[in-house]
């Protein structure tokens, strides 16, 4: 059988029109963007010009999962699609026509037919390996990413293979000067990737968190160039050892997959040096990058911005997050891909809320909130006399107790905390503030979570999992009263392993393919 995906002109109301060929026998109208109505392996070849371009880059990727899925191995796709670069340089003098073959023509279709994205060649072809496709004619990159010049349209002709993108080793690297969210996810995620039957080789300096990895091996060198003034001239004396410890590193795990780095230094130095040997790379940047930039007079903005449009993908886990480093960090928008945390919730946790019980779990440091949390409990108690508030972490912030507080420093399980707790208030005012891993935690277990109203707390809790605030008093006791139940099903819904996790593998796989 083959199939014919007709070309833009005939979309109507999101529509698009499938002409079947002779030996089916029909014309039928069915929307691609949802699973097309064909069996697995029954098209011979499929022919798609002008039409995938009328699709969000979202979309695409489903429905290139559908055309390899229909057809049969060895089967054939033609697409044509839009060569942008060759539009507005051919129509350099004409803008009204440049614009109309860019954004498409309208007047015929309504605006579901205008044009949503255009791809340079690299970027097509590695989506459509990623789905299984492999292109036999039609490279048009003649040296150049940007395609031949010459023609409006890039025409590719793909044959579906029967190997599909198989990922083996993660290579993980990350300096770290102590424990917070960011760690605890990184240790869950690539627990997670091991239950895949993803060989993990994993390096950090620190060795509480090569305690939480289990089988990580030591960084035995500092480089802290986004701390103090100390640790700088440290990091540049050791600059040299440093660098012979990170290539040794690489060159010793250069049969892996994808290398993913989330801390600052071993970004610098080994995403040029896996470029060089055609290595994928990806980033996490849990947080807004302002502070980290603005110190020793711009030195680490330098540093980053000589390496930055150099990873496959970034991965950032909040709108908030991308909003704020976009403009500084000179990422490519099209390199970022914005991905939650998530957790992992032990099967041994009951939870059993103990009456107004009040937990705030945060790394004790100024712009965390918890003195914002002491100044506003005697309200609570006003309201609850019996109430309690458990403040659970550690660190150099010092700060005034009162009337039924109880700070416990670190405790090594915090989810023996979290299962006794009726609310879990979340008070961080920090501008570096990425994601706030303990307000899922609680989401997991049904704990209502009080926080500001801000990012990026307003993207995680709805009105059906907690409250968003500008006085944490006025949360607390309206959670008190009468706590939401919803949380759980949010968590399940969006901050799982088995939903994020995920996502990681495709990103992964989708940068082996470029």
């Amino acid at each position: 059988m083959k199939l014919n995906l007709g070309c833009g002109d005939d979309i109507r109301d999101g529509y698009i029109n499938i002409d079947a060929l002779p030996n089916l026998g029909v014309d039928m109208v069915f929307d691609i963007t949802q699973k097309l109505p064909f069996k697995t392996n029954s098209c011979d070849e499929i022919i798609a010009q002008d039409i995938l371009e009328h699709l969000t880059r979202e979309q695409l990727q489903f429905t290139l999962s559908e055309i390899s899925r229909v057809l049969i191995i060895g089967g054939i796709v033609k697409i044509r699609i839009p060569n942008v670069d060759a539009i507005i340089e051919k129509f350099s003098d004409d803008p009204e026509t440049r614009n109309l073959f860019i954004y498409g023509d309208s007047h015929k279709t309504g605006i579901w037919g205008v044009h949503k994205a255009g791809y340079t060649p690299k970027t097509f072809i590695s989506l459509c390996r990623y789905n299984g496709l492999i292109l036999l004619k039609g490279d048009p990159f003649q040296g150049s990413e940007r395609g031949p010049l010459s023609d409006t349209n890039f025409e590719f002709e793909f044959k579906k293979s029967n190997s599909e993108i198989k990922l083996k080793k993660i290579l993980f690297i990350n300096q770290t000067l102590g424990i917070g969210g960011a760690e605890t996810f990184n240790t869950s995620l690539l627990n997670w990737f091991k239950t895949k039957n993803l060989i993990i080789k994993s390096y950090t300096n620190n060795d509480r968190f090569n305690q939480m990895l289990g089988d990580s091996q030591k960084i035995p060198v500092v480089l802290d160039i986004v701390g103090n003034w100390k640790g700088l001239f440290k990091a540049l004396i050791l600059w040299p050892y440093g660098l012979l410890i990170y290539i040794n590193i690489f060159l010793k795990n250069r049969d892996c997959d994808v290398i993913l780095m989330t801390g600052f230094m071993e970004k610098i130095i080994i995403t040029p040096l896996a470029k060089l040997f055609n290595k994928p790379v990806i980033w996490i940047e849990f947080g807004p990058m302002e502070t980290l930039f603005n110190r020793f007079f711009g030195f680490p903005k330098f540093l980053y911005r000589l390496v930055s449009q150099l990873p496959d993908f970034v991965i950032m886990p909040t709108v908030n997050t991308y909003k704020h480093n976009v403009a500084i960090c000179h990422i490519p928008t099209a390199k970022i891909k914005i991905i939650p945390c998530a957790i992992e919730k032990p099967k041994s946790v009951k939870y059993n809320p103990q009456k107004n019980l009040v937990v705030c779990v945060s790394r004790l440091e100024k712009g965390k909130g918890q003195d914002l949390l002491i100044a506003s409990w005697p309200k609570v108690l006003e309201k609850f006399p019996d109430a309690k508030l458990r403040i659970i972490g550690e660190g150099d912030f010092k700060l005034k107790s009162g009337k039924n507080i109880v700070m416990t420093g670190w405790v090594k399980n915090v989810w023996d905390e979290l299962e006794k707790a009726s609310v879990l208030v979340f008070p961080s005012v920090w501008p570096l503030e990425g994601f706030g891993l303990v307000m899922i935690e609680a989401m997991s277990l049904g704990i209502p979570v009080v926080a500001f109203n801000h990012a990026p707390a307003n993207e995680i809790i709805d009105n059906n999992s907690g409250v968003l605030v500008t006085d944490l008093s006025d949360g607390i006791i309206s959670m008190l009263q009468k706590p939401v139940t919803g949380g759980i099903k949010r968590f399940n819904e969006n901050y799982t392993f088995d939903i994020i996790g995920s996502k990681y593998l495709e990103i992964f796989k989708q940068a082996v393919c470029l």
